[in-house]
Protein backbone atom coordinates (compact mmCIF):
# COMPACT_ATOMS: atom_id res chain seq x y z
CA UNK A 1 0.00 0.00 0.00
CA UNK A 2 1.30 3.19 -1.18
CA UNK A 3 1.42 6.02 1.46
CA UNK A 4 2.99 9.53 2.50
CA UNK A 5 6.26 8.97 3.85
CA UNK A 6 6.69 10.19 7.72
CA UNK A 7 9.73 11.77 7.83
CA UNK A 8 10.85 15.20 9.29
CA UNK A 9 9.40 17.97 7.16
CA UNK A 10 12.81 19.77 5.67
CA UNK A 11 12.38 23.57 4.64
CA UNK A 12 12.22 23.78 0.64
CA UNK A 13 15.17 26.25 -0.67
CA UNK A 14 12.73 28.05 -3.41
CA UNK A 15 15.10 29.60 -6.48
CA UNK A 16 14.22 33.38 -6.96
CA UNK A 17 12.06 33.94 -10.02
CA UNK A 18 11.79 37.09 -12.53
CA UNK A 19 7.72 36.39 -11.81
CA UNK A 20 5.88 34.26 -9.09
CA UNK A 21 2.52 32.26 -10.75
CA UNK A 22 -0.67 33.93 -9.11
CA UNK A 23 -1.92 30.72 -8.46
CA UNK A 24 -1.01 29.03 -5.35
CA UNK A 25 -2.54 25.73 -3.71
CA UNK A 26 -3.52 26.75 0.26
CA UNK A 27 -2.69 24.12 2.73
CA UNK A 28 0.40 22.67 0.97
CA UNK A 29 1.37 18.91 1.26
CA UNK A 30 4.07 18.48 4.07
CA UNK A 31 7.62 18.70 3.06
CA UNK A 32 9.29 14.68 2.58
CA UNK A 33 12.90 13.91 1.78
CA UNK A 34 13.54 12.12 -1.46
CA UNK A 35 13.92 8.30 -0.74
CA UNK A 36 17.39 7.26 -2.44
CA UNK A 37 17.07 3.87 -2.03
CA UNK A 38 13.74 2.67 -4.36
CA UNK A 39 13.00 3.77 -7.89
CA UNK A 40 10.61 6.53 -8.73
CA UNK A 41 7.90 7.86 -10.98
CA UNK A 42 8.37 11.39 -10.68
CA UNK A 43 5.38 13.48 -12.24
CA UNK A 44 5.76 16.66 -13.02
CA UNK A 45 3.08 19.36 -14.36
CA UNK A 46 5.18 22.05 -16.96
CA UNK A 47 2.36 24.29 -17.18
CA UNK A 48 1.55 24.12 -13.63
CA UNK A 49 -0.44 22.46 -10.79
CA UNK A 50 -3.89 24.36 -10.57
CA UNK A 51 -3.63 25.31 -14.19
CA UNK A 52 -6.67 24.49 -16.50
CA UNK A 53 -4.64 25.24 -19.68
CA UNK A 54 -0.70 24.44 -21.12
CA UNK A 55 -1.08 21.08 -20.24
CA UNK A 56 2.17 19.07 -20.32
CA UNK A 57 2.75 16.36 -17.77
CA UNK A 58 6.38 14.52 -17.78
CA UNK A 59 6.44 11.11 -16.56
CA UNK A 60 10.49 9.93 -14.59
CA UNK A 61 11.36 6.89 -14.19
CA UNK A 62 14.48 7.21 -11.45
CA UNK A 63 15.96 3.55 -11.02
CA UNK A 64 17.13 3.60 -7.56
CA UNK A 65 17.33 7.46 -6.84
CA UNK A 66 19.84 7.98 -10.04
CA UNK A 67 18.46 10.82 -11.90
CA UNK A 68 21.37 10.72 -14.55
CA UNK A 69 19.62 7.25 -15.25
CA UNK A 70 16.28 8.52 -15.88
CA UNK A 71 14.01 7.96 -18.74
CA UNK A 72 11.00 10.10 -19.38
CA UNK A 73 7.77 10.43 -21.72
CA UNK A 74 5.80 13.43 -21.68
CA UNK A 75 1.67 13.51 -22.00
CA UNK A 76 0.58 16.40 -24.24
CA UNK A 77 1.95 19.81 -25.23
CA UNK A 78 -0.50 22.82 -25.05
CA UNK A 79 -1.04 26.33 -24.85
CA UNK A 80 -2.36 28.68 -22.43
CA UNK A 81 -4.18 31.84 -23.31
CA UNK A 82 -3.05 35.15 -21.53
CA UNK A 83 -5.01 36.74 -19.33
CA UNK A 84 -6.52 40.42 -20.04
CA UNK A 85 -3.69 42.45 -18.61
CA UNK A 86 -1.28 40.63 -20.76
CA UNK A 87 -1.01 43.40 -23.45
CA UNK A 88 -0.02 41.90 -27.24
CA UNK A 89 0.50 38.30 -25.70
CA UNK A 90 -0.84 35.54 -28.07
CA UNK A 91 0.09 32.52 -25.88
CA UNK A 92 1.66 30.90 -23.38
CA UNK A 93 3.37 28.16 -23.01
CA UNK A 94 4.90 25.79 -20.56
CA UNK A 95 7.86 26.18 -19.36
CA UNK A 96 10.66 23.04 -21.11
CA UNK A 97 13.64 24.21 -18.62
CA UNK A 98 13.50 21.46 -16.85
CA UNK A 99 14.28 18.87 -20.03
CA UNK A 100 17.36 20.90 -20.89
CA UNK A 101 19.96 18.47 -19.62
CA UNK A 102 17.66 15.31 -20.47
CA UNK A 103 16.32 15.77 -24.77
CA UNK A 104 18.54 12.32 -24.59
CA UNK A 105 16.11 10.67 -22.31
CA UNK A 106 12.95 12.06 -23.85
CA UNK A 107 11.25 8.59 -25.11
CA UNK A 108 8.28 9.94 -26.20
CA UNK A 109 5.04 12.97 -26.24
CA UNK A 110 1.93 11.20 -25.76
CA UNK A 111 -1.11 13.18 -26.81
CA UNK A 112 -4.73 12.63 -25.25
CA UNK A 113 -6.65 14.82 -27.95
CA UNK A 114 -7.02 17.69 -30.34
CA UNK A 115 -7.78 20.88 -27.94
CA UNK A 116 -5.15 23.91 -28.23
CA UNK A 117 -4.52 23.30 -24.60
CA UNK A 118 -3.09 19.77 -25.13
CA UNK A 119 -1.72 20.42 -28.86
CA UNK A 120 -1.37 23.64 -29.32
CA UNK A 121 2.41 23.79 -27.93
CA UNK A 122 4.32 21.40 -30.26
CA UNK A 123 5.36 23.75 -32.68
CA UNK A 124 7.29 25.81 -30.10
CA UNK A 125 8.58 23.23 -27.94
CA UNK A 126 9.45 20.27 -30.68
CA UNK A 127 12.35 22.15 -31.68
CA UNK A 128 13.75 22.56 -27.93
CA UNK A 129 13.81 19.31 -27.23
CA UNK A 130 14.51 17.51 -30.51
CA UNK A 131 12.69 16.79 -34.00
CA UNK A 132 13.64 13.15 -33.37
CA UNK A 133 10.84 12.51 -30.06
CA UNK A 134 8.39 10.84 -31.77
CA UNK A 135 4.86 11.97 -31.15
CA UNK A 136 2.50 9.41 -30.09
CA UNK A 137 -1.33 10.69 -31.23
CA UNK A 138 -4.89 10.10 -32.21
CA UNK A 139 -6.48 10.19 -35.48
CA UNK A 140 -7.67 14.03 -36.04
CA UNK A 141 -4.90 15.01 -33.12
CA UNK A 142 -2.30 13.87 -35.32
CA UNK A 143 -4.07 15.58 -38.13
CA UNK A 144 -4.37 19.07 -36.56
CA UNK A 145 -0.42 18.83 -35.56
CA UNK A 146 0.95 17.99 -38.65
CA UNK A 147 -0.96 20.45 -40.32
CA UNK A 148 0.53 23.46 -37.91
CA UNK A 149 3.90 22.07 -38.26
CA UNK A 150 3.55 22.25 -42.10
CA UNK A 151 2.53 25.82 -41.91
CA UNK A 152 5.80 26.82 -39.19
CA UNK A 153 8.32 24.34 -41.25
CA UNK A 154 8.79 22.00 -38.23
CA UNK A 155 9.28 18.42 -38.74
CA UNK A 156 8.33 15.81 -37.19
CA UNK A 157 7.50 11.68 -35.98
CA UNK A 158 4.17 11.71 -35.69
CA UNK A 159 2.56 7.87 -34.93
CA UNK A 160 -1.60 7.62 -35.05
CA UNK A 161 -2.58 5.21 -32.28
CA UNK A 162 -6.47 3.94 -31.94
CA UNK A 163 -8.39 2.38 -29.85
CA UNK A 164 -7.77 -1.11 -30.97
CA UNK A 165 -4.10 -0.91 -30.80
CA UNK A 166 -1.57 -2.46 -28.48
CA UNK A 167 0.05 -0.66 -25.49
CA UNK A 168 2.75 1.33 -26.91
CA UNK A 169 6.31 0.67 -25.17
CA UNK A 170 8.88 3.29 -24.73
CA UNK A 171 11.75 2.31 -22.49
CA UNK A 172 10.35 1.11 -19.35
CA UNK A 173 7.03 2.59 -20.02
CA UNK A 174 4.10 0.83 -21.57
CA UNK A 175 1.02 2.96 -22.45
CA UNK A 176 -2.46 1.75 -23.36
CA UNK A 177 -4.82 4.49 -24.87
CA UNK A 178 -8.17 4.27 -23.35
CA UNK A 179 -10.91 5.83 -25.31
CA UNK A 180 -13.42 8.43 -23.70
CA UNK A 181 -15.64 10.79 -24.78
CA UNK A 182 -15.42 14.19 -24.69
CA UNK A 183 -16.20 17.69 -26.81
CA UNK A 184 -14.13 16.77 -29.81
CA UNK A 185 -13.69 13.63 -31.28
CA UNK A 186 -11.02 10.55 -30.62
CA UNK A 187 -10.26 11.83 -27.46
CA UNK A 188 -8.35 9.17 -25.01
CA UNK A 189 -6.84 8.15 -21.63
CA UNK A 190 -3.55 6.59 -21.04
CA UNK A 191 -2.98 3.97 -18.84
CA UNK A 192 0.96 4.42 -17.96
CA UNK A 193 2.77 0.98 -17.06
CA UNK A 194 5.96 1.59 -15.06
CA UNK A 195 8.26 -0.63 -12.73
CA UNK A 196 6.56 0.61 -9.77
CA UNK A 197 2.69 0.32 -10.52
CA UNK A 198 0.33 1.60 -12.96
CA UNK A 199 -0.76 5.24 -13.59
CA UNK A 200 -3.89 6.54 -15.16
CA UNK A 201 -4.10 9.58 -17.42
CA UNK A 202 -7.51 10.55 -17.13
CA UNK A 203 -7.26 14.09 -19.07
CA UNK A 204 -10.12 16.39 -20.83
CA UNK A 205 -13.46 13.49 -20.64
CA UNK A 206 -17.10 13.37 -19.89
CA UNK A 207 -19.24 9.98 -20.20
CA UNK A 208 -21.43 10.85 -22.94
CA UNK A 209 -24.02 7.92 -23.15
CA UNK A 210 -25.25 9.19 -26.39
CA UNK A 211 -22.52 10.43 -28.26
CA UNK A 212 -23.03 11.78 -32.10
CA UNK A 213 -20.39 10.06 -33.12
CA UNK A 214 -21.53 6.86 -31.85
CA UNK A 215 -18.35 6.10 -30.20
CA UNK A 216 -18.61 5.35 -26.16
CA UNK A 217 -16.48 5.53 -23.56
CA UNK A 218 -14.40 2.47 -23.13
CA UNK A 219 -16.01 1.34 -19.73
CA UNK A 220 -14.63 -2.16 -20.19
CA UNK A 221 -11.13 -1.41 -20.48
CA UNK A 222 -11.15 1.04 -17.47
CA UNK A 223 -12.50 -1.40 -15.47
CA UNK A 224 -9.95 -3.71 -16.57
CA UNK A 225 -7.18 -1.26 -15.33
CA UNK A 226 -8.75 -1.04 -12.46
CA UNK A 227 -8.62 -4.57 -11.71
CA UNK A 228 -4.81 -4.84 -12.17
CA UNK A 229 -4.35 -2.09 -9.70
CA UNK A 230 -3.82 1.62 -10.32
CA UNK A 231 -1.44 3.28 -7.97
CA UNK A 232 -2.15 7.04 -8.78
CA UNK A 233 -5.25 8.38 -10.93
CA UNK A 234 -4.37 12.21 -12.34
CA UNK A 235 -7.75 13.24 -13.21
CA UNK A 236 -9.31 16.19 -15.06
CA UNK A 237 -11.47 18.07 -12.51
CA UNK A 238 -12.73 20.68 -13.96
CA UNK A 239 -16.40 20.04 -14.00
CA UNK A 240 -16.48 18.73 -10.43
CA UNK A 241 -18.00 21.37 -9.46
CA UNK A 242 -21.55 20.41 -11.11
CA UNK A 243 -23.77 17.88 -9.76
CA UNK A 244 -24.97 14.64 -11.82
CA UNK A 245 -23.77 14.23 -15.09
CA UNK A 246 -22.64 16.43 -17.65
CA UNK A 247 -25.15 16.94 -20.61
CA UNK A 248 -25.02 14.86 -23.80
CA UNK A 249 -23.27 16.57 -26.65
CA UNK A 250 -27.51 15.36 -28.21
CA UNK A 251 -29.23 17.18 -26.11
CA UNK A 252 -28.69 20.48 -27.44
CA UNK A 253 -29.11 19.05 -31.08
CA UNK A 254 -32.51 20.56 -31.76
CA UNK A 255 -32.58 24.31 -29.99
CA UNK A 256 -28.97 24.24 -32.29
CA UNK A 257 -30.76 23.52 -35.47
CA UNK A 258 -34.16 25.61 -34.49
CA UNK A 259 -31.70 28.66 -34.06
CA UNK A 260 -30.33 28.33 -37.50
CA UNK A 261 -33.44 26.81 -39.55
CA UNK A 262 -36.06 30.25 -37.81
CA UNK A 263 -33.38 32.26 -38.74
CA UNK A 264 -34.83 35.25 -41.55
CA UNK A 265 -31.27 36.61 -42.61
CA UNK A 266 -27.87 35.55 -42.65
CA UNK A 267 -26.61 33.12 -40.14
CA UNK A 268 -23.04 33.31 -38.62
CA UNK A 269 -22.07 30.58 -35.93
CA UNK A 270 -18.60 31.02 -34.18
CA UNK A 271 -17.20 27.94 -31.55
CA UNK A 272 -13.39 26.79 -31.11
CA UNK A 273 -12.41 26.16 -34.22
CA UNK A 274 -11.48 22.64 -32.98
CA UNK A 275 -15.02 22.08 -32.43
CA UNK A 276 -15.77 19.45 -35.27
CA UNK A 277 -18.57 18.24 -33.63
CA UNK A 278 -20.03 21.86 -33.72
CA UNK A 279 -19.27 22.48 -37.07
CA UNK A 280 -20.54 19.00 -38.44
CA UNK A 281 -24.01 20.60 -36.83
CA UNK A 282 -23.93 23.25 -38.19
CA UNK A 283 -23.16 22.19 -41.88
CA UNK A 284 -26.16 19.33 -42.09
CA UNK A 285 -28.62 21.77 -40.73
CA UNK A 286 -27.39 24.49 -42.84
CA UNK A 287 -28.11 22.14 -45.86
CA UNK A 288 -31.21 20.77 -44.38
CA UNK A 289 -32.48 24.79 -44.71
CA UNK A 290 -31.05 25.30 -47.84
CA UNK A 291 -28.34 27.09 -47.07
CA UNK A 292 -24.85 27.64 -48.59
CA UNK A 293 -21.70 27.67 -46.09
CA UNK A 294 -19.09 30.56 -46.00
CA UNK A 295 -16.49 29.61 -44.39
CA UNK A 296 -14.55 32.47 -42.16
CA UNK A 297 -11.12 32.50 -40.93
CA UNK A 298 -7.84 30.38 -41.14
CA UNK A 299 -7.92 28.54 -38.52
CA UNK A 300 -11.84 27.14 -38.66
CA UNK A 301 -10.59 26.53 -42.45
CA UNK A 302 -8.07 24.89 -41.50
CA UNK A 303 -10.01 22.47 -39.05
CA UNK A 304 -12.60 21.95 -41.61
CA UNK A 305 -10.29 20.77 -44.02
CA UNK A 306 -8.72 17.93 -41.83
CA UNK A 307 -12.50 16.94 -40.86
CA UNK A 308 -13.37 16.67 -44.07
CA UNK A 309 -10.52 14.55 -45.21
CA UNK A 310 -10.82 12.40 -42.31
CA UNK A 311 -14.55 11.54 -43.08
CA UNK A 312 -15.75 13.79 -39.66
CA UNK A 313 -18.39 15.92 -41.82
CA UNK A 314 -19.77 15.87 -45.08
CA UNK A 315 -18.95 18.78 -47.42
CA UNK A 316 -19.52 18.93 -51.04
CA UNK A 317 -17.29 21.89 -53.45
CA UNK A 318 -21.26 22.51 -54.12
CA UNK A 319 -22.09 23.14 -50.70
CA UNK A 320 -19.46 26.21 -49.96
CA UNK A 321 -19.47 29.84 -51.24
CA UNK A 322 -16.52 31.81 -51.53
CA UNK A 323 -16.61 34.67 -49.85
CA UNK A 324 -15.90 37.22 -52.80
CA UNK A 325 -19.47 35.07 -54.31
CA UNK A 326 -21.39 36.03 -51.36
CA UNK A 327 -23.05 38.98 -52.83
CA UNK A 328 -25.20 36.43 -55.57
CA UNK A 329 -26.65 34.43 -52.85
CA UNK A 330 -29.91 36.09 -51.09
CA UNK A 331 -29.41 36.21 -47.19
CA UNK A 332 -31.60 33.61 -45.92
CA UNK A 333 -29.54 31.32 -48.41
CA UNK A 334 -25.94 31.90 -46.14
CA UNK A 335 -24.55 30.48 -43.11
CA UNK A 336 -20.98 31.69 -42.07
CA UNK A 337 -18.73 29.66 -40.14
CA UNK A 338 -16.33 32.41 -38.41
CA UNK A 339 -12.92 32.36 -36.07
CA UNK A 340 -12.84 34.52 -33.31
CA UNK A 341 -15.33 33.15 -30.74
CA UNK A 342 -13.31 34.66 -27.80
CA UNK A 343 -13.50 37.89 -29.80
CA UNK A 344 -9.26 38.09 -30.51
CA UNK A 345 -8.57 41.12 -31.95
CA UNK A 346 -6.92 39.69 -35.04
CA UNK A 347 -9.88 37.00 -35.59
CA UNK A 348 -12.27 37.20 -38.84
CA UNK A 349 -15.31 37.88 -36.66
CA UNK A 350 -13.38 40.82 -34.90
CA UNK A 351 -12.18 42.46 -38.12
CA UNK A 352 -15.98 41.72 -39.07
CA UNK A 353 -17.46 44.26 -36.27
CA UNK A 354 -14.96 46.52 -36.39
CA UNK A 355 -15.68 46.89 -40.31
CA UNK A 356 -12.11 45.51 -41.70
CA UNK A 357 -13.61 43.16 -43.13
CA UNK A 358 -15.06 42.54 -46.25
CA UNK A 359 -18.16 40.95 -44.65
CA UNK A 360 -19.82 43.10 -42.64
CA UNK A 361 -22.43 42.41 -39.81
CA UNK A 362 -25.75 44.21 -40.30
CA UNK A 363 -29.14 44.66 -38.61
CA UNK A 364 -31.16 41.45 -39.59
CA UNK A 365 -28.03 38.87 -39.27
CA UNK A 366 -28.19 36.39 -36.44
CA UNK A 367 -24.98 35.20 -34.66
CA UNK A 368 -24.95 32.08 -32.85
CA UNK A 369 -21.97 31.66 -30.19
CA UNK A 370 -21.39 27.74 -29.05
CA UNK A 371 -18.46 28.75 -27.07
CA UNK A 372 -16.44 26.51 -24.56
CA UNK A 373 -17.68 26.78 -21.01
CA UNK A 374 -14.56 27.96 -19.47
CA UNK A 375 -10.65 28.95 -20.90
CA UNK A 376 -9.69 31.49 -18.54
CA UNK A 377 -8.72 34.57 -20.53
CA UNK A 378 -11.50 35.23 -22.54
CA UNK A 379 -15.11 35.61 -21.07
CA UNK A 380 -14.67 39.35 -20.96
CA UNK A 381 -13.69 39.60 -24.48
CA UNK A 382 -16.56 37.25 -25.29
CA UNK A 383 -19.44 39.53 -23.46
CA UNK A 384 -17.47 42.43 -24.96
CA UNK A 385 -17.77 40.86 -28.48
CA UNK A 386 -21.64 39.92 -27.41
CA UNK A 387 -22.67 43.37 -26.50
CA UNK A 388 -21.11 45.14 -29.46
CA UNK A 389 -22.88 42.97 -32.26
CA UNK A 390 -26.02 43.67 -30.38
CA UNK A 391 -25.50 47.45 -30.45
CA UNK A 392 -25.12 47.02 -34.38
CA UNK A 393 -28.82 45.23 -34.71
CA UNK A 394 -27.93 41.55 -34.71
CA UNK A 395 -29.51 39.11 -33.06
CA UNK A 396 -27.08 37.22 -30.88
CA UNK A 397 -27.63 34.02 -29.28
CA UNK A 398 -25.27 32.41 -26.68
CA UNK A 399 -25.12 29.28 -24.33
CA UNK A 400 -25.56 29.95 -21.25
CA UNK A 401 -28.62 27.47 -20.08
CA UNK A 402 -26.86 24.65 -22.24
CA UNK A 403 -28.87 25.17 -24.99
CA UNK A 404 -26.13 26.22 -27.44
CA UNK A 405 -22.78 24.68 -25.64
CA UNK A 406 -22.37 21.97 -23.48
CA UNK A 407 -19.61 20.94 -21.11
CA UNK A 408 -17.35 18.80 -22.65
CA UNK A 409 -15.83 17.95 -18.52
CA UNK A 410 -17.02 15.33 -16.51
CA UNK A 411 -19.66 16.66 -13.91
CA UNK A 412 -19.59 14.98 -10.17
CA UNK A 413 -21.16 11.63 -10.69
CA UNK A 414 -18.63 11.20 -13.74
CA UNK A 415 -15.76 11.62 -11.73
CA UNK A 416 -17.36 9.02 -8.96
CA UNK A 417 -17.82 6.63 -11.65
CA UNK A 418 -14.00 6.96 -12.83
CA UNK A 419 -13.08 6.53 -9.16
CA UNK A 420 -14.93 3.44 -8.80
CA UNK A 421 -14.02 1.88 -12.34
CA UNK A 422 -10.35 1.97 -11.58
CA UNK A 423 -9.77 2.07 -7.48
CA UNK A 424 -6.79 3.71 -7.24
CA UNK A 425 -4.99 4.22 -3.84
CA UNK A 426 -4.33 8.24 -4.74
CA UNK A 427 -5.75 10.71 -6.33
CA UNK A 428 -4.26 13.88 -8.42
CA UNK A 429 -6.59 16.24 -9.75
CA UNK A 430 -5.41 17.96 -12.75
CA UNK A 431 -6.93 20.25 -15.40
CA UNK A 432 -8.80 22.61 -12.91
CA UNK A 433 -8.41 25.80 -10.76
CA UNK A 434 -8.47 25.20 -6.68
CA UNK A 435 -11.93 25.33 -6.48
CA UNK A 436 -12.42 22.58 -8.55
CA UNK A 437 -9.63 20.59 -6.76
CA UNK A 438 -11.28 21.44 -3.34
CA UNK A 439 -14.95 20.05 -5.10
CA UNK A 440 -12.93 16.60 -6.66
CA UNK A 441 -11.72 15.68 -3.21
CA UNK A 442 -14.73 16.28 -1.68
CA UNK A 443 -16.50 13.70 -4.48
CA UNK A 444 -13.50 11.57 -3.56
CA UNK A 445 -13.66 11.74 0.53
CA UNK A 446 -17.64 10.75 -0.20
CA UNK A 447 -16.61 7.63 -1.61
CA UNK A 448 -14.22 6.73 1.59
CA UNK A 449 -10.96 8.32 0.54
CA UNK A 450 -8.98 9.94 3.26
CA UNK A 451 -7.03 12.75 2.97
CA UNK A 452 -3.62 10.79 2.87
CA UNK A 453 -4.69 9.81 -0.06
CA UNK A 454 -5.61 12.85 -1.77
CA UNK A 455 -2.67 14.72 -3.21
CA UNK A 456 -2.62 18.88 -3.61
CA UNK A 457 0.96 19.45 -4.92
CA UNK A 458 2.00 23.66 -4.96
CA UNK A 459 2.05 25.07 -8.50
CA UNK A 460 5.84 23.63 -9.56
CA UNK A 461 6.00 21.24 -7.19
CA UNK A 462 6.46 17.71 -8.36
CA UNK A 463 5.36 14.39 -6.90
CA UNK A 464 7.40 11.43 -6.66
CA UNK A 465 6.54 7.65 -5.88
CA UNK A 466 9.01 5.91 -4.72
CA UNK A 467 9.12 1.78 -5.23
CA UNK A 468 8.48 1.18 -1.50
CA UNK A 469 4.86 2.73 -1.31
CA UNK A 470 5.45 5.83 -0.55
CA UNK A 471 5.43 9.24 -2.30
CA UNK A 472 6.57 13.07 -1.53
CA UNK A 473 6.12 16.47 -3.37
CA UNK A 474 9.58 17.71 -1.85
CA UNK A 475 10.63 18.25 -5.39
CA UNK A 476 10.59 21.86 -6.89
CA UNK A 477 10.68 22.69 -10.55
CA UNK A 478 11.14 26.73 -10.79
CA UNK A 479 8.46 27.46 -13.70
CA UNK A 480 8.76 30.59 -15.69
CA UNK A 481 6.16 32.50 -17.54
CA UNK A 482 7.09 31.09 -20.81
CA UNK A 483 5.00 33.79 -23.58
CA UNK A 484 4.90 33.88 -27.29
CA UNK A 485 4.43 37.44 -28.55
CA UNK A 486 4.45 37.74 -32.73
CA UNK A 487 7.91 35.65 -33.01
CA UNK A 488 9.35 35.77 -30.06
CA UNK A 489 8.97 33.09 -27.65
CA UNK A 490 9.99 34.34 -23.94
CA UNK A 491 11.15 37.38 -24.68
CA UNK A 492 8.41 39.00 -22.92
CA UNK A 493 8.89 38.94 -19.24
CA UNK A 494 7.04 40.79 -16.20
CA UNK A 495 8.77 44.23 -16.97
CA UNK A 496 7.88 44.36 -20.22
CA UNK A 497 4.15 43.46 -19.61
CA UNK A 498 4.35 46.33 -16.74
CA UNK A 499 5.56 48.93 -19.32
CA UNK A 500 2.65 47.58 -22.12
CA UNK A 501 -0.24 47.46 -19.22
CA UNK A 502 1.23 51.25 -18.23
CA UNK A 503 0.86 52.64 -21.52
CA UNK A 504 -2.63 51.28 -22.09
CA UNK A 505 -4.12 52.56 -19.07
CA UNK A 506 -1.85 56.15 -18.76
CA UNK A 507 -0.41 56.26 -21.63
CA UNK A 508 4.01 57.85 -22.74
CA UNK A 509 5.04 61.27 -21.54
CA UNK A 510 7.96 62.07 -23.43
CA UNK A 511 10.73 65.03 -22.63
CA UNK A 512 13.37 65.80 -25.23
CA UNK A 513 16.36 68.18 -24.22
CA UNK A 514 18.94 69.90 -26.22
CA UNK A 515 22.24 70.31 -24.22
CA UNK A 516 25.34 72.29 -25.46
CA UNK A 517 27.81 69.72 -25.24
CA UNK A 518 30.37 72.84 -24.35
CA UNK A 519 28.59 74.54 -21.53
CA UNK A 520 26.09 71.85 -20.28
CA UNK A 521 23.07 74.09 -20.43
CA UNK A 522 20.19 73.80 -22.64
CA UNK A 523 19.64 75.19 -26.00
CA UNK A 524 16.09 75.76 -25.76
CA UNK A 525 12.91 74.78 -23.87
CA UNK A 526 12.24 71.55 -23.68
CA UNK A 527 10.24 69.67 -26.11
CA UNK A 528 6.92 67.65 -24.63
CA UNK A 529 5.40 65.05 -26.45
CA UNK A 530 1.94 63.02 -25.07
CA UNK A 531 0.41 59.62 -26.13
CA UNK A 532 -2.65 58.59 -24.66
CA UNK A 533 -1.64 61.16 -21.49
CA UNK A 534 -3.52 64.23 -22.47
CA UNK A 535 -4.13 66.41 -25.58
CA UNK A 536 -1.22 69.29 -25.69
CA UNK A 537 -3.41 71.13 -27.26
CA UNK A 538 -6.29 71.20 -24.40
CA UNK A 539 -4.22 71.19 -21.74
CA UNK A 540 -1.67 74.20 -22.55
CA UNK A 541 -0.95 75.15 -18.81
CA UNK A 542 -0.02 71.83 -17.53
CA UNK A 543 2.24 71.90 -20.31
CA UNK A 544 4.08 75.02 -19.63
CA UNK A 545 4.01 74.39 -16.33
CA UNK A 546 5.76 71.04 -16.43
CA UNK A 547 8.58 72.54 -19.17
CA UNK A 548 8.97 74.94 -16.48
CA UNK A 549 9.95 72.44 -13.55
CA UNK A 550 11.90 70.57 -15.97
CA UNK A 551 13.81 73.23 -16.80
CA UNK A 552 14.10 74.07 -12.96
CA UNK A 553 14.73 70.35 -12.21
CA UNK A 554 17.64 70.69 -14.78
CA UNK A 555 19.59 73.89 -13.16
CA UNK A 556 19.70 71.40 -9.95
CA UNK A 557 21.07 68.40 -11.32
CA UNK A 558 23.35 69.33 -14.18
CA UNK A 559 26.90 69.88 -13.82
CA UNK A 560 30.51 69.78 -15.71
CA UNK A 561 30.71 67.00 -17.17
CA UNK A 562 27.30 66.52 -17.52
CA UNK A 563 26.24 63.11 -16.51
CA UNK A 564 23.63 62.12 -18.79
CA UNK A 565 22.45 59.22 -17.15
CA UNK A 566 21.90 60.99 -13.82
CA UNK A 567 20.07 63.76 -14.97
CA UNK A 568 17.70 61.54 -16.91
CA UNK A 569 17.04 59.65 -14.17
CA UNK A 570 16.19 62.92 -11.72
CA UNK A 571 13.84 64.58 -14.15
CA UNK A 572 12.52 61.43 -14.60
CA UNK A 573 11.87 61.14 -10.89
CA UNK A 574 10.32 64.10 -10.49
CA UNK A 575 8.12 64.55 -12.86
CA UNK A 576 6.40 61.22 -12.70
CA UNK A 577 5.90 62.50 -9.14
CA UNK A 578 4.20 66.15 -10.25
CA UNK A 579 2.37 63.98 -12.74
CA UNK A 580 0.29 62.02 -10.27
CA UNK A 581 0.03 64.99 -7.79
CA UNK A 582 -1.41 66.75 -10.32
CA UNK A 583 -3.17 64.72 -12.59
CA UNK A 584 -3.71 61.32 -10.10
CA UNK A 585 -1.83 59.46 -13.50
CA UNK A 586 1.01 57.74 -13.89
CA UNK A 587 2.33 57.61 -17.43
CA UNK A 588 5.54 56.44 -18.50
CA UNK A 589 7.44 59.30 -18.60
CA UNK A 590 10.49 59.52 -20.82
CA UNK A 591 13.48 62.00 -20.62
CA UNK A 592 15.59 62.11 -23.99
CA UNK A 593 18.69 64.21 -23.50
CA UNK A 594 20.73 65.25 -26.68
CA UNK A 595 23.96 67.10 -27.21
CA UNK A 596 24.42 69.09 -29.64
Amino acid sequence: MYQQQKTKPQRAIRPKQLSVPPQRFAGRNPVRQFNQNFDSIRIASLGGFGDVTQNMFVYEYIPNGDTSQSQIIIVDCGVGFPEEDAFGVDLQIPDTQYLKDKTDRILGIFITHGHEDHIGAVRFILPIIGHDVPIFAPKLASAFIQSRLAENNVRAKIITYDSNDPAISRGVFSVEPVRVTHSIPDTFHLSINTPIGTFYHGSDFKFDLFPLDGKQSDFSRIAKVGDKGVVCLLSDCLGSDHEGFSPSESSIAQHFKQEITSAKGRVFVTSISSNIVRWSQAIEYAKSNGRKIVVVGLSVERSINVAKELGYLTLKENDLVPVERVKNFPDNKLMFLVAGFAGQPDSALSKMVMGKHRIKIKSGDKVIFSSPDYIPGTTSNIYNMIDTLSKMGAEVTYGEKEELHVSGHGYQKEHALLINLLKPKFLLPIGGNYRHVKSYQNIAKSLGYQDSQLISPDYDSAVTFHGNGQFDTNFRIPLRKVLIDGLGIGDVGVTVLRDRKLLAEDGMFSIVLLVNTQTGQLVKEPVILSRGFVFVKENTDLINYLKQEVVSKFRQVSSQPLNLDFVRQEIQAYIEQIIYDKTGRQPMVLPLVIEV
